[in-house]
């Protein structure tokens, strides 16, 4: 069984109240008193007092000899140094997984509270686990848990003095390296603070002591509370001095010999990212291959304009700025980047071939999978991207039913016949243009409007099943017998929603089964593969119609493809990223609702795929809104656009994170329109719509 161990940090060289951790409360060390209320968790096994080899730490090493506490002397500076052997020298039988770690500055610490949060740290089955991080108990009930492999880590990585001196900085400045979590108490009592850092500090302590020690040695929380309500003027004797003063004191030495650096980061930060889009630019226009990822998708001036490498949810940029990834490839990587499982099948096929002279079994693999797991998949055709696969069922459909006219509801890609019925059409003969009509989401009226219009014309109905709004009851079945009483094909585009709503595709979720439907995007993690599925009657024109592609067989997208498959039906991936996903709406709706936004501020969609749609407020339009909302995103490390594009590699502390930083945007959004100072705060390029459907 693996066993945690606490170790209390304590020293006499405190520069603000030197020798505290022996001062007498009741004729008690405070560390006397600090070491029996440890004593009383349940849920640790060890204990361990870690001091300096100072001779001016003799005294707490002689008081931990009188009481039978175990004690370990290390440097005195580097703390982190002094955890890590501390927790090696009682770690010979290498049952001590985890580390409770405490200060001797916590005379009120509270056994239950700690109890409560090893439990949390071990449920949620993290690197790393604190009550601060943000606080809501009393300053002087801080506890943090983490796994000693985390501290061995931070042991041999952290370089910085801060990181040294604290211990964790490290750990909880890199989540890409280590999953965290934060417990919170139902109340926040943050305000308070009873640690013993000044004297005005000791004075409160002495008191609580004085009056509830000699009656309730194990004093708790509650009991110091209801004291505290009796009697106001305790938490009035030290309320100006300021929670954790002395890490902010040596992050601010970290502070000022980055300062100069900090500067140039903040003009240069995307440097690179510049000058590699100057380049980019004479040979690719618009200097990327996907209008959605390039700049005028994000404020040029205050975005990274190309991504170097990623790492589960983490991406790093050209210049090398770090993001939580929540774009993730535009829906494509549903498990995380370079996730093993599936890397490590595509680099075990590449030794075997990649393109081949004649098919190979991979092709009827995969196609056997989709049809045992899509309700409408009877026979299966294979593309790269989603316009290879909207196309060919369009195509398919015209073929089937001898019409040519295409009733469209969502976005289906770049071909002319649906790229047409958008802005964005240049290129498009008028004739093709023609023949395309879009209809309303949850409007059947506007799809029978179709039908009536253009009478014996419409080869097919294709649509997004769900976009940023959930279909109302009995709108796709309604949908689906409009085009069968027409005699028009009815087909679903999954390129999103398969594998991302249900393992079935939206479909399944739904339970309304199309005549064909389309997948792509997170088939594969990444790998470029799509599908187009469906009734045989209707697959079997694939051997009279034109749609052949060389790299349609590729076996590397086919071999990531069985993996991802395997994976979702191993795992309960989807689950969590729709728990993840609802985690996130549901914070995001209080935020909203708590600062009144809601006439201008929304979140909407599914749990795996959902919107954070801005309105026009005050002067500005929600172009200026959301470009301001971008850069404040960018600039605490979030990548996201318009939607939250969750994969398996989000964890609970991502969207804690993530929620964190929408509170501080949405704040930044308000105090915007208020002041009218949009000039001032926002200092890139407006974005630009990338077309929109007419």
């Amino acid at each position: 069984m693996a066993e945690l161990l606490i170790i209390l940090q304590a020293r006499m060289s405190s520069s603000r109240l030197p020798g505290k951790v022996l001062k007498k409360i009741l004729g008690k060390p405070m560390l006397e008193h600090q070491l029996a209320r440890l004593s009383q968790i349940k849920t640790a096994h060890h204990l361990l007092v870690a001091t300096s080899e100072q001779s001016d730490d003799d005294a707490i090493a002689g008081l931990c000899e009188q009481l039978k506490v175990s004690c370990y002397r290390g440097d005195l500076n580097d703390v982190l140094s002094r955890y890590y052997h501390a927790a090696q020298s009682v770690n010979q039988d290498k049952k001590i997984k985890h580390i409770v770690r405490v200060t001797g500055d916590c005379p009120l610490i509270d056994a239950e509270i700690i109890d409560n949060v090893i439990t949390y740290y071990l449920a949620e089955q993290v690197d790393y686990c604190s009550n601060c991080a943000p606080p809501t108990l009393p300053d002087g009930l801080d506890v943090e848990i983490f796994s000693l492999a985390a501290l061995q880590t931070a042991f041999e990585q952290a370089s910085k003095s801060s990181e040294r001196e604290h211990v964790t900085p490290f750990i909880r400045n890199n989540p890409q390296l280590f999953s965290q979590a934060n417990y919170m108490y139902p109340v926040d009592l943050s305000h308070l603070r009873w640690t013993v850092d000044e004297p005005e500090d000791f004075e409160l302590v002495c008191q609580v002591y004085q009056y509830l020690y000699p009656d309730n040695p194990t004093f708790n929380l509650t009991n110091i509370l209801t004291l505290m309500t009796k009697n106001p003027s305790l938490a009035q004797i030290n309320k100006n001095i300021i929670r954790n003063e002395g890490l902010l004191k040596s992050e601010k030495i970290d502070q000022v010999i980055s300062a100069q650096k900090r500067i140039i980061l903040m003009t240069k930060s995307y440097q690179a990212s510049n000058q590699w889009l100057e380049r980019a630019q004479k040979t690719i226009p618009l200097g990327s291959q996907t209008f959605s990822k390039s700049h005028i998708a994000y404020p040029k001036g205050v975005s990274p304009l190309f991504i170097k490498r990623g790492l589960g949810c983490q991406v790093w940029d050209a210049d090398d700025n770090q993001y939580t990834d929540f774009v993730s490839g535009l829906l494509s990587v549903s498990l995380g980047y370079c996730e093993p499982s599936v890397d490590d099948a595509v680099i075990e096929q590449i030794k075997s071939g990649v393109t081949f002279s004649l098919p190979h079994q991979l092709e009827m693999e995969v196609a056997e999978k989709l049809v045992e797991l899509i309700p409408c998949a009877e026979m299966v055709r294979f593309g790269k991207n989603g316009s290879d696969a909207t196309s060919a069922a369009i195509r398919l459909a015209r073929a089937y039913t001898h019409k040519e006219h295409i009733a469209v509801c969502g976005y289906h890609g770049w071909q002319d016949w649906y790229i047409g019925s958008t802005t964005r059409d240049l290129g498009v003969p008028e004739s093709t243009k023609q023949l395309t009509h879009t209809f309303t989401y949850n409007d059947l009226a506007s799809l029978e409007r179709l039908f009536t219009e253009h009478p014996d014309k419409i080869a097919a109905v294709i649509m997004e099943p769900m976009n940023t709004t959930y279909p109302e009851p009995g709108f796709l079945e309604g949908a689906k017998a409009i085009c069968h009483h027409h005699g028009a094909l009815f087909i679903f585009d999954e390129t999103i929603t398969g594998f991302r709503f249900d393992l079935g595709g939206a479909q399944a979720l739904f339970d309304v089964t199309p005549d064909l439907a389309t997948f792509g995007k997170g088939m594969a993690n990444g790998y470029p593969i799509s599908a187009v599925v469906g009734r045989k009657d209707i697959m079997m024109l694939m051997e009279d119609i034109f749609f052949s592609g060389t790299f349609a067989g590729e076996t590397l997208s086919l071999v990531a493809t069985k993996s991802v498959l395997a994976e979702l039906q191993n795992k309960p991936i989807l689950e969590h990223i729709h728990s993840m996903g609802q985690l996130l709406i549901d914070g995001l709706d209080s935020l909203i609702e708590q600062y009144q936004a809601h006439d201008w501020l929304s979140v909407c969609g599914h749990a795996s795929w959902s919107f954070f749609m801005i309105k026009d407020k005050g002067d500005y339009s929600a172009i200026e809104l959301k470009s301001l909302f971008l850069q404040n995103m960018l600039e605490n490390g979030i990548l996201i656009n318009a939607s939250h594009n969750l994969n398996y590699a989000h964890k609970k502390q991502d969207i804690e994170n993530l929620l964190r930083i929408y509170e501080q945007t949405i704040k930044l959004l308000i105090e915007t329109i208020e002041q009218k100072s949009f000039a001032m705060v926002f200092h890139g390029k407006l974005l630009e719509p990338v077309f929109r459907v007419r």
